[in-house]
């Protein structure tokens, strides 16, 4: 009896740690030593399977780990499910056209590896059901999607992954400090336990603030959101895919679990100050990143903009949540739809921009319907699944909220030009000689999101209901699309009218600009600036005015360390990981 418990609890435990375990056990098959199994590299995407197993088939559950960490706990939520289907999808699909998009780069087993550790960290996050194994899985994820930002060592690629890496830092000090005080308050890290005591605790608005510090720079909340435009650019397209369709909606995620969003019997205890900044602020997020993208002469540089401005979505979502408690669980829920929807149709427009270089005139054609589907969702026309996510959130409203019902339907028409600035972009670039020739691979794991994400509308379920069922709904909930058709129009017809009006383009990472450039003046460094960006051949080149994070030789040392020895580094974390998580189970 005794053995058959202790084989349960075994099966119990490795279930919901084999989607994190898998990936970092493959991250071994790259080790110079092992390098006659290298072509097992082939497989990596596999990786992914046993996540997407779990989402698919596990039961709710938990399983206590007292020794790892503080106390671990990781299992499976409706929430969690949900994260853990989009992530584990995203991830495999992104493998397989990385497959393709980098057969022939000398890199590849390094982007693979800190692929691997990015993936582990994913998904264990998603399954952690306390604050501090959270808080591991986030840090490895983070750290590890440097070496993803950083891979082609450009200039520029340095550049943003110095921006990237400072805010890292500054993300997991402020989370550290939050986590911390919500132990204080509840004398324990499970996320069951922290909600309900943070909501009468002196420290909660501590807490809130620090929470909102430490994600919101994941989620790429205004004004934290500056190292995404300059990633995406210089980032392989395979990471641009899962670090905007699944990677910042950790952030989201973090949020949910640590803030006291819906808690029973807190009516009283709402933050509406916390509340009302956050609606105010992804207002302006929805808005100007829209129209900064729209302003983009990079493709990825516009996805990232518009990545900014839906996210701004999901924080006016979490900001009412805070503000009015009672409306939280139906905001939590729509914000959940969101950021499922907003993963696949994202992850597809990125890895479109891979197949830019498709010769023939059937193979343009083809991807750019494919681009046309997740564009659409994105903008939330009818029949898609964003249109089902916008309407979710609007009807989360409480009627005193009934103006941000308007302000969300004009920020859609604001993503409308976005897309249409996109497409128009990737149209300029499409049958580019100098882009990398797509191949299967990289069609495979493009078709496999685009498939994904216009079947959104079909499985979303209950918000089937919310398809306009009058000419006046249809007319409600087209009008924004109509709007930003004929916002796009006008801007083309002023862009043809006006030589200089290219000129007018806000660079990538905007507020981080001037910022750099007093840094740089105050370290009383040289002013050293980019050419076009080296980016990637098949993105063509963009014409940007990059400022110089300041040379400062100890961050080049430790740059040096971490790209010079992160892939023995990251291989013995992974074993030993893998080790410590199966001796617990």
């Amino acid at each position: 009896m005794a053995s058959d418990a202790f084989i349960a609890a075994t099966g119990g435990a490795l279930t919901w740690l084999a989607p994190a375990l898998v990936p970092l056990a493959a991250m071994l098959l790259l080790l110079p030593a092992l390098r006659r199994l290298n072509r097992l590299r082939l497989l990596l995407p596999l990786a992914a399977l046993p996540a997407l197993g779990v989402a698919l088939f596990a039961a709710p559950g938990a399983v206590d780990l007292p020794w790892l960490f503080l106390g671990a706990r990781f299992g499976l939520d409706g929430t969690g499910r949900i994260f853990l289907l989009f992530t584990s999808a995203l991830w495999l699909a992104g493998g397989v056209h990385a497959l393709g998009y980098l057969h022939d780069d000398p890199r590849r087993n390094s982007f693979w590896l800190f692929w691997c550790a990015a993936m582990a960290g994913n998904f264990g996050l998603v399954l952690a059901q306390d604050a501090a194994s959270f808080y591991v899985f986030f840090a490895l994820m983070s750290f590890a999607s440097y070496g993803l930002v950083v891979h082609s060592r450009t200039p520029e690629a340095l550049h943003a992954g110095r921006v990237y890496l400072a805010l890292v830092v500054l993300g997991e000090l402020a989370l550290f400090a939050a986590i911390a005080l919500a132990w204080q308050a509840a004398g324990s890290l499970n996320f069951a336990d922290i909600g309900p005591a943070l909501a009468v605790s002196p420290w909660r608005d501590a807490v809130i603030g620090l929470t909102l510090v430490g994600f919101g720079i994941k989620v790429g909340a205004l004004p934290l959101h500056v190292w995404l435009p300059l990633a995406h650019p210089v980032a392989p397209t395979p990471a641009s895919a899962v670090l905007s369709g699944a990677m910042i909606k950790a952030g989201l995620l973090g949020w949910l679990r640590l803030l006291p969003l819906g808690v029973p019997g807190s009516a009283s205890l709402a933050a509406p100050a916390w509340g009302e900044a956050l609606v105010v602020l992804g207002l302006v997020a929805a808005f100007a990143a829209a129209l900064v993208g729209a302003m983009q002469q990079h493709a990825k540089a516009a996805l990232a903009y518009s990545s900014i401005s839906q996210m701004g979505f999901v924080t006016v979502a979490v900001g009412l949540s805070l503000a009015v408690p009672a409306a939280a669980p139906a905001a939590v829920a729509a914000a959940t739809l969101y950021a499922f929807h907003h993963a696949f149709a994202k992850a597809a427009l990125f890895l479109g921009v891979s197949l830019v270089g498709a010769a023939t005139a059937r193979a343009r054609a083809l991807w750019m319907l494919g681009l046309a589907l997740p564009a659409l969702a994105v903008a939330g026309a009818p029949l898609t699944s964003g249109y089902a996510a916008k309407a979710a959130l609007k009807a989360a409203l409480p009627e005193t909220w009934a103006w941000l019902g308007m302000a969300l339907s004009l920020a859609a028409a604001g993503t409308t030009l976005v897309m249409l600035r996109t497409i128009w972009l990737l149209k300029r670039d499409a049958g580019n000689h100098a882009a990398h020739p797509p191949n299967l691979a990289m069609w495979a794991g493009w078709a496999l999101l685009v498939a994904a994400s216009a079947a959104g509308w079909l499985v979303i379920g209950e918000t089937r209901e919310l398809l306009p069922s009058t000419a006046g709904g249809w007319a409600a909930a087209s009008w924004p699309i109509v709007l930003g058709v004929s916002l796009a129009l006008l801007l083309s017809a002023w862009r043809r009218r006006s030589p200089s009006a290219d000129s007018l383009a806000v660079p990538p990472g905007d507020l981080v600009v001037p910022l750099l450039a007093l840094a740089r003046a105050l370290a009383g460094s040289k002013q050293d600036g980019h050419g076009a960006a080296a980016g990637h051949a098949e993105h063509g080149a963009e014409p940007v005015a990059h400022a110089t994070v300041p040379s400062w030789p100890w961050l080049g040392r430790a740059e040096s360390a971490l790209a010079g020895g992160s892939g023995l580094a990251l291989a013995l974390l992974g074993a030993a990981m893998v080790v410590l998580l199966i001796a617990s189970a």
